[in-house]
């Protein structure tokens, strides 16, 4: 099976393995970007994409369980026993529990999957005779759910594009009077995106400051919103003017000026 996601959308992709119940890995490309998911038996079991490859080093740095540094230290030990030895070493020693290992593997899994059923384009190809390595930790995942998780995340997107948009308007802050802030519990992002609430700034403007797409920020703003932290807030914009009103007002300037050195 191979095709562009131009003519066979990722979801698409995903419902045929997972009814079909298929085994395999599917390559995708898409403007140097690319993309690689492992399936057994219909389910999802390892994903790689762009700087995650899906290693354990590269899943425990992704996830802040180990820094940079202990991940190139690691790594090279993974290169010659691989991940399975390496997790139980790191479980042995007492640094991370299998739970940690397994959430963090699900959580890069989903991130990375649901960043894959937002291309629309690109070359990919299945196929089923290749196999992640047996070194690799496998985690496997019911497509079902997955499906259904994008499902309602792409339906919450095109809600906010309705509710937001144009990203070409400014953010106050709500009354503040009606929030516990005690009880705010927001993401890294949501706090960044806060930071930058001010009457001068549009959310386009935010968006680039913080390198968010248009999807993301509004996903942000949503949150904000949702929680009663946010409002919109329209631009002002200046009044454009036709060239006879242009010229009429540079006249009416010339006069105040010249009555104003007469006086």
């Amino acid at each position: 099976m191979k095709g562009n996601l131009e003519h066979f959308s990722p979801t698409q992709i995903l419902n045929l393995v997972s009814l079909s119940k298929k085994s395999g890995t599917l390559d995708v490309n898409r403007k140097g970007r690319k993309a690689a998911l492992s399936f057994k038996d219909g389910k999802l079991i390892f994903v790689s994409m762009e700087d995650a490859d899906g290693s354990l080093t590269s899943v425990l740095s992704k996830a802040g369980r180990i820094t940079r540094e202990q991940a190139d230290v690691l790594a090279k030990h993974a290169e010659k026993h691989g991940d399975k030895q390496l997790g139980l070493l790191m479980i042995q020693k007492g640094y991370i529990t299998r739970n940690d290992i397994v959430q963090a593997i699900k959580r890069h899994a989903l991130a990375s999957v649901n960043e894959f059923a937002n291309w629309n384009s690109g070359d990919f190809i299945f196929d089923q005779a290749r196999q992640i390595g047996d070194d690799r930790i496998i985690v496997p995942l019911d497509l079902e759910n997955i499906i259904i998780q994008i499902a309602r995340a792409q339906k919450r997107d095109e809600q906010l594009e309705e509710e937001i948009p144009s990203l070409d308007v400014c953010l106050k802050f709500a009354d503040k009077s009606k929030i516990n802030i005690k009880e705010l519990q927001l993401s890294k992002e949501e706090w960044s995106v806060i930071r930058y609430v001010k009457p001068e700034n549009t959310i386009r403007m935010i968006a680039k400051s913080l390198n968010l797409s248009d999807r993301d920020i509004r996903r942000v703003v949503g949150s904000l919103r949702e929680a009663g932290l946010v409002e919109l807030m329209q631009v002002r914009q200046r009044e454009k003017l036709s060239v006879e009103e242009k010229q009429e007002k540079k006249a009416l300037v010339g006069r105040l000026i010249a009555r104003i050195q007469n006086i």
